[in-house]
């Protein structure tokens, strides 16, 4: 155990001197995102840290309301006059969050392979990259990797509670989390009288139910963040259009399958434009306005609508999304943060880690099956995990980033000398 402790500081260092002088020689602007989604939280960012007002700078003064948003990361952001600093911490985030990998699959692997499993996260190309951009995913991976941490080997209660309460306010897909696990609570915290077990729920959804009125009292709409209601239309509806149009016109599966992203905007524009918002604009996730809010009801109804009516090509697309989501190497963001020229072996071996991942993962769920004990908190963790993502028409690596510990939780599950999962049955 000594000999590890070692090898993990010494790797911890060798990364910390690459990171942090790859981190230095950097201005800020190289710090956002290829989608330009770091500059939506700069710019609430700024707002919070100036005015103390939760709206986008450009929109200041012009009776907007931010809806798209959640307060979580612009929070974070507030707090640091300098975001290079932000860059600095998410760097530290993501080393903890190998640690905590380490620590959750070390009671099911041995020491030696656990390390291995540690090197290939530490130095996730996906991952350290994630760290250099000024996003919410490592932030939300530590916390992700902290809950399952807490919840599955230290069998917590009060924090993982705290911690899924607040990570909704981070990323707005994981409500779904929230939300099921609110369901799922005799199996998470099977051990809490009736009492504790209300009180627990309570403060689950407070953070929730806080945000919900602050929209309500500014919009008088029931919304937790507009941008799910948007996403329904631009990605799920116009997602199952496309699909639907290369199945009338009898192309191959792989064509199908691979939705080119001018074929989703085609549809996305045809549908937006087929929304009965009368004398309301139109508007698109990442350009809120003063009105995101007036039309993500009318935007979530219709998709829903489509999704209804097509179930085939609906099952088509989540398939879709389950593969991209979990084999999807993510070079597109690794070569936009660290310019990488050939990295066909890279995105090979990648893909090769991803698939051995979830095929495992899917084994241990298999014996679940066959022992009856599918209802135990890792399986329905994940689940909750990856079911927001599976809507997406163009899901990307960055989007399954957070899955990569869950999955090789229990993908690892299958080395475990006598396999018990927790379960109720």
């Amino acid at each position: 155990m000594k000999t590890l402790k070692n090898l993990v500081a010494f790797a911890l260092i060798i990364f910390l001197m690459l990171i942090l002088s790859n981190t230095a020689t950097k201005q800020v602007d190289d710090f956002y995102d290829p989608s330009d989604d770091s500059k939506s939280y700069i710019s609430l960012g700024i707002s919070l840290q100036e005015s103390n007002k939760f709206v986008r700078q450009e929109f200041i003064n012009q009776e907007a309301v931010e809806t798209v948003r959640t307060p979580g990361y612009p929070l974070v952001l507030s707090l640091f006059s300098n975001l290079k600093n932000v860059i600095y911490i998410q760097n530290i985030l993501h080393m903890l969050s190998a640690i905590l990998l380490l620590l959750i699959i070390q009671k099911n692997i041995d020491y030696r392979f656990s390390y291995i499993i540690f090197l290939i996260y530490l130095f996730h190309p996906l991952l350290v990259s994630l760290s250099q951009l000024i996003l919410t995913e490592t932030i939300s991976i530590f916390l992700i990797n902290l809950l399952i941490y807490l919840l599955v080997v230290k069998d917590q209660t009060i924090i993982p509670i705290v911690l899924i309460s607040i990570l909704p306010l981070i990323r707005p897909a994981y409500l779904i989390l929230m939300i099921g696990i609110a369901l799922f609570n005799t199996i998470f915290f099977k051990n809490l009288n009736l009492k504790k077990r209300v009180l627990v729920l309570c403060l689950l959804i407070l953070p929730t139910t806080i945000w919900i009125n602050r929209n309500y009292q500014l919009t008088d709409e029931l919304i937790f963040s507009s941008i799910t209601g948007m996403n329904l239309l631009e990605e799920t509806a116009s997602g199952i259009k496309s699909i639907n149009e290369d199945m009338e016109n009898k192309e191959s599966l792989l064509e199908i399958l691979d939705i080119q992203y001018e074929e989703k905007r085609y549809w996305s524009q045809i549908l937006r434009n087929d929304v009965d918002l009368g004398s309301v604009s139109r508007v698109i996730s990442n350009a809120p306005g003063g009105n995101p809010h007036k039309v993500v009801s009318a935007y979530q109804s219709y998709a829903i609508e489509i999704i209804l009516k097509n179930p085939l090509e609906t099952f088509v697309l989540v398939s879709r999304a389950f593969i991209y989501n979990t084999l999807e190497p993510g070079d597109q963001i690794y070569n936009e943060v660290f310019n990488v020229r050939k990295y066909s072996f890279l995105n090979t071996s990648i893909f090769i880690l991803n698939f051995l991942n979830i095929a495992f993962a899917f084994i241990y769920f298999l014996k679940c099956i066959k022992a009856k004990a599918i209802f135990n908190k890792e399986i329905i963790f994940y689940i909750l995990m990856i079911s927001p993502l599976l809507l997406l028409a163009t899901p990307s690596g960055r989007f399954g980033a957070p899955l990569i510990a869950i999955t090789l939780l229990l993908s690892t599950s299958n080395f475990k000398k006598d396999i018990k999962p927790s379960y109720i049955y």
